[in-house]
């Protein structure tokens, strides 16, 4: 027969072995937004069909990245990692699209790495977001000495064996000038023209213009996202438009919001992975 000590020691062991492992499994939740998903990239793969694409830029490979925020919780280490698989994934294009540092941090300790990405032959594009604006001619400056093509309010072009693909971009909606009208002045409808612009949203009037496809980040996906409902936070810009890919418009115009690199007010994801986004063209 057990005693009642003995019972009593047992039970009280399997209770603390519960309690133990509940304790352990709340730790582990809890660290896991921070130190787990937080560092856990997902390239994602998107074919894209856009309106007017030359022949020759058929089957291109272009990776997007977003929103670093550089400083937030976020250095040098970890953005190696994203450097690093950038240039394995041998992108024909690149385009970033906004919020290198967070607001007021020191965007040239990113210069070294930004100039380690590999120089495809499609080039290295950019445009501004909201958060650059703090430390707005020091961003300039490391985005120009990394090779990166800055747009503002402009345009350019790729050319292949005398086909061209357009790029146009916008100054940040939020904090800057912005200027749809001249971003893509003396482009025609027969013109295939991908346009970067840092806050999703604007899709709604970019939309009306002739604009093949657009690429926005801003949102974050949400950050922290439960399943069956969404994100907790939406980003102002970033209320229609949050993650993924979207046709928007009576001109059925691609939008992709990227879910971005980095994070912002709190330094977690949840059920939202940082993104890197590769686009086959046809």
């Amino acid at each position: 027969m057990t005693t009642p000590n003995l019972m009593n020691r047992r039970s009280f062991l399997r209770k603390g072995m519960k309690l133990g492992l509940s304790m352990m499994g709340i730790g582990m939740v809890g660290a896991y937004p921070f130190i787990g998903e937080r560092f856990w990239y997902q390239t994602k793969e998107v074919h894209l069909k856009v309106r007017n694409l030359p022949e020759n830029f058929k089957n291109w490979k272009i990776v997007q990245f977003s929103d670093v925020h550089f400083g937030f919780h976020y250095g040098v280490e970890e953005f190696r990692r994203v450097v690093t698989i950038i240039n394995r994934l041998k992108p024909d294009i690149l385009f970033f699209t906004g919020d290198l540092v967070n607001t007021n941090e020191s965007p040239e300790l990113a210069l070294p790495l930004l100039q380690e990405l590999s120089a495809p032959r499609g080039g290295k594009w950019a445009v501004l977001g909201n958060h650059d604006y703090m430390t707005r001619a020091k961003v300039i400056k490391t985005l120009d000495k990394s090779q990166f093509n800055l747009l503002i309010n402009q345009y350019s072009f790729i050319e292949s064996d005398g086909q061209r693909l357009y790029i146009a971009g916008i100054d940040d909606v939020m904090y800057g000038e912005y200027s749809i009208d001249k971003a893509v002045q003396e482009l025609s409808s027969q013109d295939c023209v991908l346009f970067l612009a840092h806050e999703p949203d604007i899709a709604e009037v970019s939309c009306t213009y002739n604009i093949s496809a657009q690429f926005s980040g801003h949102s974050h996906g949400g950050q922290i996202r439960l399943p069956f409902y969404g994100p907790l936070i939406s980003n102002k810009m970033a209320e229609q438009y949050e993650d993924g890919l979207y046709v928007v418009g009576e001109n059925k115009m691609p939008l992709y919001v990227n879910r971005g690199i980095g994070t912002t007010n709190l330094p977690i994801r949840f059920f939202c992975r940082p993104e890197i986004t590769v686009f086959y063209l046809s």
